[in-house]
């Protein structure tokens, strides 16, 4: 096998690289930034098991070494409030014990870590061609072109690549918006998320609330580990995700560099605890959720396929973006490295991908529509009486219960700004 080609340079587009690597194959990644600055695509996500072993059979180990040393905890209960911190529930559904909380941007640094060259920034895909002699071409809007035997399309919900393979399957907006910031973990804001994550419900609004406590500063462990990544101090943070009602301005001018504003008129009234970890924010956005108007359908069977968002965007409110996409990224690798090995045929491989992929992702959709309803907003107080119940949360931390910290990654927006 020549070259492949991958679309996009975000965490499933560069996993995928990393293993056809491992693999001995030649693969080159084209990102559409310029790869000057910091993407403003969410904060914390959650990684399950299966999602941690596709990183370690795929990354040198030294960087994957470090993606463990970075990981924050998501053991302990998940919690639930109304708007004066009264304790509803402490059995919050949330992700196993297992599964391990990343800084997103940490982890896509750590990522493009060995990867040098072979990642090309400043190349936004315009066009797509399939070529007489079983090669396929990757036009930029810069002028230049690529080609390989096999491009994959891990561009995100905004696919270049999808649009040439299924041009009949559209985005709709999810009618779910929110104003989303990340705010200095202090020991004030450490009690609001002592456990997996914290759900706050009010009057018309939900707020939620996730903590990325490091296990090691990034910097410094990376400076450690794999000198000359180049990683940033990281603090580590409570990410908030407040949801804006559908007819409140905010949703309406979802892209607004300043989330402050808008969230803390809605959650006017509130224990002054919430609405200072509102303040604080020290990094803020507004943006809204899109899901695929139809489950994505099989495409020509060709040279050109999807991993990740691009082929199954799923709501946020599922969770399972980032998990579902660096499955696919193995996946897909280990069909190429058969065909390369000789092992089977390119086409049979590529049609056996596509068909698991297919199942998995459009699976995924339809969790992530499920899951919507949890956090809906809606006029009515949730159930559940106040009686003992801050008691019961002192007793919490007397005895301990309430261990090291995490968040709803399953559940609170990680791909509502991706």
């Amino acid at each position: 096998m020549t070259r492949i080609l991958a679309i996009g340079a975000g965490l499933g587009g560069l996993t995928i690289a990393h293993a056809l690597v491992r693999a001995g194959l030649d693969v080159r990644v084209y990102e559409a930034d310029d790869g000057s600055g910091e993407r403003a695509q969410g904060y914390r996500i959650g990684l399950a098991p299966p999602a941690m072993e596709a990183l370690r059979g795929s990354l040198p180990q030294r960087l994957y070494e470090l993606v463990e040393v970075t990981s924050g905890s998501l053991a302990g209960p998940g919690l639930l409030f109304d708007e004066q911190l009264t304790l509803l529930s402490g059995d919050l559904p949330g992700p196993p014990e297992e599964a391990s909380a990343f800084d997103r941007q940490v982890l896509r640094r750590i990522l493009l870590g060995d990867l040098g060259r072979r990642v090309e920034h400043g190349k936004r895909l315009t066009g797509v061609a399939e070529e007489a002699d079983g090669t396929v071409t990757a036009r930029f809007a810069d002028g230049t072109r690529a080609t390989g035997e096999v491009l994959v399309g891990a561009d995100g919900g905004n696919s270049v690549v999808r649009r040439y393979l299924a041009p009949e399957v559209g985005l709709v907006d999810a009618d779910l918006c929110g104003a989303m910031g990340r705010t200095p973990l202090t020991g004030r804001f450490l009690e609001l998320v002592p456990g997996r994550g914290t759900m706050v419900k009010g009057p018309g609004t939900t707020l939620m609330l996730g903590r990325m406590e490091f296990g090691r500063e990034p910097s410094e462990a990376a400076a450690e580990l794999a000198p000359g990544l180049g990683m940033p101090y990281r603090d580590s943070y409570v990410r908030w995700v407040l949801l804006v009602p559908p007819r409140h301005p905010a949703a309406r001018e979802s892209g607004r560099s300043d989330a402050r504003e808008p969230a803390l008129e809605l959650i006017d009234g509130w224990h002054p605890d919430l609405r200072d970890l509102v303040r604080g924010a020290d990094m803020n956005v507004v943006g809204r959720s899109k899901v695929f108007d139809r489950p994505m359908p099989p495409w020509p069977a060709g040279r050109v396929t999807l991993l990740g968002d691009a082929a199954h965007l799923t709501l946020a409110s599922g969770g399972n973006g980032a998990n579902t996409a660096l499955l696919d990224a193995v996946l897909l690798a280990q069909r190429l490295a058969e065909a390369g090995r000789g092992e089977r045929d390119l086409a049979s491989a590529l049609a056996e991908y596509q068909a698991e992929l297919l199942e998995r992702g459009n699976a995924a959709v339809e969790a992530g529509k499920r899951a919507q309803s949890r956090f809906v907003p809606s006029a009515s107080r949730p159930q559940g009486g106040p009686a003992g119940i801050r008691q019961k949360r002192a007793a919490w931390w007397r005895e301990g219960l309430i261990a090291k910290v995490g968040a709803l990654p399953a559940l609170i927006f990680p791909g509502v700004f991706g």
